[in-house]
């Protein structure tokens, strides 16, 4: 059965409007970037990046500017979360800006991205204490509870043989009573998913690239291996909104695709 269309109860900006606080929204930046909010706690999982390479979306100036500065909405940022260290999920300058200016801020995720930050940040303890390597073997897993968020780390090899010296990361967030899905630009093979066994894990949203979401072997893998009640196609070119939005429409019927930055969804 193709995953099921969860209800949609808000479709909105954050900057012009307060969101909820039970379930979980989903704020859409650009490429695989998003802000995961409920309640009083938030999460930004790739969102802190710039102009990578032609074709490749960024989020609009003003809303870099916002979220670097570490302003409303995104303020008040529990922790940072990057997949790995390509420019269209992360970059040095805006990642070491927002933590700078969000004091509260923890960063998870690779040692690879955090060794890039050196020279960024001004080495000392209260900075060091916010970065927490946790570069993960493909195929194993490590649940904590940073700041009262549970997060689940999934080591998910990068897609592509010419990628694999890159330390990937995929994660599993829980707020608001979801489980919400993001893996990056992993190899989307059933070898690369089957040791989490994510089908008994309850995954209530699947942040997907869509070509993980248009592709057959993508496919078997949503299917057999993670089984989320919602699927969210992201990482979207420019100028291929349209087309995305209908090859994913066709080959998942109940999938939504995100091409709108700061579109938001609940769950």
């Amino acid at each position: 059965m193709p995953p099921r269309l969860a209800q949609i109860i808000v479709f909105a900006s954050l900057l012009h409007g307060t969101a909820p606080t039970e379930g979980v929204s989903i704020t859409f930046l650009a490429n695989e970037g998003v802000m995961l909010s409920s309640g009083g706690d938030k999460v930004l999982i790739d969102a802190l990046f710039q102009k990578y390479e032609t074709g490749y979306a960024v989020p609009a100036d003003s809303t870099q500017a916002v979220l670097a500065a570490a302003r409303a909405p995104f303020d008040d940022v529990d922790l940072v979360l990057v997949t790995h260290r390509h420019g269209d999920h992360f970059h040095p300058a805006p990642v070491a800006a927002h933590l700078r200016a969000n004091p509260r801020a923890r960063l998870v995720t690779s040692k690879q991205v955090i060794d890039s930050l050196r020279g960024r940040l001004e080495p000392n303890a209260a900075i060091e204490s916010r970065l927490l390597a946790r570069t993960m073997a493909p195929g194993s897993r490590r649940r904590e509870v940073i700041d009262g968020i549970g997060i689940e780390l999934l080591g998910l090899p990068h897609g592509g043989r010419r990628h694999r010296a890159v330390e990937h990361l995929g994660y599993v967030v829980e707020l608001g009573g979801r489980r919400v899905l993001h893996v990056g630009d992993t190899d989307i093979t059933e070898a690369a998913f089957a040791p989490f066994r994510l089908d008994t894990a309850r995954i209530d949203v699947a942040l997907l690239p869509v070509w993980m979401v248009t592709s057959r072997e993508g496919q078997r893998v949503i299917e057999r291996w993670i089984r989320p009640r919602q699927v969210v196609a992201i990482h979207v070119g420019e100028g291929q909104e349209r087309r995305a939005t209908r090859d994913v429409a066709q080959a998942l019927p109940g999938a939504i695709t995100l091409v709108r930055s700061l579109e938001t969804y609940r769950w």
